[in-house]
């Protein structure tokens, strides 16, 4: 008996380990499959700035078992071992993929290993191995094998107790009953074995509670799997309430609406527009599907509410629709401007073509300049569209370490024309930490916003000798730009619209300057992208000064 519940233990503990590295494994390949995604379009120098706040450990090995990068060990990789003996790294390079669980020759903890080929866009080749501490699931087969154990341990004093008291004694009977029957001489018929029945029943009913237990193990480790990755895939708030209005899951998006350290949700969600349509769905178990617009922040939310019967919870989920809705006014603007700036240009060159026909020479000539001037406008048009639609489908920064010098130089020789042009003058005064004025940042961004607020502060100005000023300043994170103008100015009413998309200061839309009102939205945008921020101040007749941040570039 001994013997078959040693086995017993045995078999079940294997099982369990198996499942536990069939889940960890599982786990570690969904990792992955994420740090794949993330690192193939990034040379493995920039690992370290991209997984530097993952919590995954990702270490990268190349074919010869160099370790060229890891996220515990970052910048000490030359000091770690060759990795080409070990089992995970073997098998990748045999069969694609390997795993192996084992202590950590560097962090010492027990680990799980996971490895996979990888080649990214720049082609290198490289073997991910992603690792995971593997001791809390050793302690806890430790703790079911203990379990095990001591159960085992109890059930067999039970029946050393019923057998010394009960069962022993029901024996003896049996027998001296068998022996008064034989004594009798009397033909019996009794089968006192089916009087045992109950302890096999026992042992058969042990074994099917196992085998449900590991089947129920499994299936919930499953769930869970698929319920996280469904979560984390989302890019809505999704929350799961219980009966009493307290949060069981819910994942970390729109944290500007929902505190994600509070569990119940009359205080957990910020704004009573959103409280009201699930408190309506508790109260009257219903679901409910129903846009809102918060007025204070001023965007549209698609709020569902859905009852889950069958275990009293409910499903919600809040989904930002303010763009959705904005986006037929934004376009239905957008095509109306645009026909409209084209449509100017295009009726003057025409007017003026037919104007040519019949047209005496003297006058020939100065439709000609007309014609031509309107040629330009077109041509600014199309590429201030270009300029903008590359901004916004492009996001990705080109850092330069430069002298500020060069981007000065840049800048001036664009505008070299319009300056004199114009009889104007750039001033700049700049004030940074290193002697040598070398700075880190996107230089193309950076002379694209320089150039748009010099160029407007010449072009807007009734000044006959037009005057900028532009500071570069340094501090402990960023550099700040201020530009300043001697020109026309702008109303303090119209100053929260001089980012929009073909604004004007001039009400008259008068398009002798030549521009489209898009270069203060390009600014703007090009700003956001370089990480600052950009704020006006101006007065009417006294000028305009543009003040403006970028974030210095931290490697």
């Amino acid at each position: 008996m001994l013997l078959l519940e040693g086995i017993f233990v045995y078999l079940n503990s294997n099982v369990l380990s198996n499942l536990y590295k069939q889940r960890v494994k599982a786990t570690l390949k969904q990792d992955t499959i994420f740090v794949k995604i993330v690192a193939k379009d990034y040379p493995h120098e920039k690992y370290g700035e991209l997984f530097e706040n993952s919590g995954i450990r990702f270490t990268l090995i190349n074919p010869y078992g160099k370790v060229e990068f890891d996220s515990q060990n970052i910048s000490r990789e030359d000091y770690m071992d060759n990795h080409l003996d070990r089992k995970e790294v073997e098998e990748a390079l045999n069969v694609g993929e390997g795993f192996d669980i084992r202590k950590s020759k560097t962090l010492g903890p027990t680990f799980a290993y996971y490895t996979t080929t990888f080649k990214n866009k720049y082609g290198e080749s490289f073997i991910i191995r992603i690792a995971r501490n593997y001791t809390k699931e050793k302690q806890e087969i430790v703790k079911f094998l203990a379990l095990q154990i001591l159960f085992f341990l109890i059930l067999n004093f039970a029946i050393h107790f019923f057998y010394r008291n009960y069962i022993k004694r029901d024996f003896y009977k049996k027998i001296n009953l068998m022996k008064s029957f034989l004594k009798s001489g009397e033909n019996s018929t009794a089968n006192y074995i089916k009087e045992e029945k109950w302890f096999f029943e026992l042992w058969t009913v042990l074994k099917e509670w196992q085998k449900k237990n590991l089947e129920n193990i499994k299936t919930l480790d499953h769930e869970r799997q698929t319920l996280s990755l469904v979560i984390d895939s989302i890019d809505i708030f999704i929350g799961l309430l219980d009966s009493e209005g307290r949060f069981k899951v819910k994942n970390n998006v729109l944290e500007d609406i929902v505190d994600f350290k509070r569990q119940k949700y009359m205080v957990a969600i910020k704004y009573i527009e959103i409280i009201d349509i699930i408190k309506k769905g508790i109260n009257q178990k219903i679901s409910i599907s129903e846009e809102v617009y918060i007025q204070s922040i001023k965007r549209y939310f698609l709020v569902t509410f859905k009852v889950i019967e069958f275990r009293d919870e409910f499903l919600i989920t809040i989904k930002d629709i303010t763009n959705r809705r904005n986006a037929s006014e934004i376009q239905k603007n957008f095509i109306s401007n645009v026909s409209h700036e084209l449509k100017t240009p295009l009726t003057n060159i025409k007017g003026y073509l037919i104007a040519l026909d019949g047209a005496p020479d003297e006058m020939r000539n100065k439709f000609m300049k007309v014609i031509k001037e309107n040629v330009e406008k077109l041509e600014n048009i199309v590429l201030d569209f270009l300029n903008i639609s590359k901004i916004e489908s492009s996001n990705l920064l080109n850092i330069e370490r430069v002298s500020i010098d060069n981007i000065i130089n840049r800048v001036d020789s664009i505008l070299q024309v319009l300056i004199e042009k114009k009889n104007g003058k750039v001033d700049y005064n700049v004030r940074l930490k290193n002697q040598k004025n070398i700075v880190k940042m996107d230089v193309n961004r950076v002379v694209t916003i320089l150039k748009n607020l010099i160029e407007n502060g010449l072009i807007y100005n009734k000044n006959e000798n037009p005057e900028i000023e532009v500071e570069i300043t340094e501090i402990d994170d960023r550099y700040i730009f201020n530009v300043s103008d001697n020109g026309i100015g702008i109303p303090a009413s119209e100053q929260y619209k001089v980012f929009d998309r073909f604004y004007r200061v001039d009400k008259s839309r008068n398009r002798n300057s030549g521009g489209t009102g898009l270069g203060l939205s390009i600014v703007k945008s090009l700003v956001e992208q370089c990480g600052g921020k950009i704020t006006v101040k101006s007065s009417e007749n006294r000028g305009t000064t543009f003040k403006f941040f970028i974030l210095k570039d931290k490697n």
